[in-house]
């Protein structure tokens, strides 16, 4: 895993280029679950609405986790509200 750096955000990376299987819907880091969220951004020109998709979730409460898998980043988030929830229903 990395960190990378753009207009101010810092967001982990998580290489997805290690198998030929279609990328996870779900990531787990450090005991938390990240969710795909059906978006991507290209790794060569994401500079200019990365950061700002960042601040958005992280200004609402949530993690952001991109998945490296070939010329794309995959957007994950973990949002901690939907976590209790679940705790709660079971």
């Amino acid at each position: 895993m990395t960190v990378l750096t753009e207009g101010g955000a810092d967001v982990f990376v998580v290489n997805l280029n290690e198998t030929d299987e279609p990328p996870p819907y779900y990531v787990e880091v450090g005991g938390r679950r990240f969710s795909f969220d059906g978006s991507t951004f290209l790794i060569f020109g994401h500079s200019a609405v990365m950061p700002q998709w960042v601040r958005e979730h992280e200004a609402e409460g949530r993690l952001v986790l991109l998945g490296e898998r070939d010329d794309r980043y995959l957007r994950y988030v973990h949002d901690p509200t939907e976590e209790m929830e679940e705790d709660e229903e079971e």
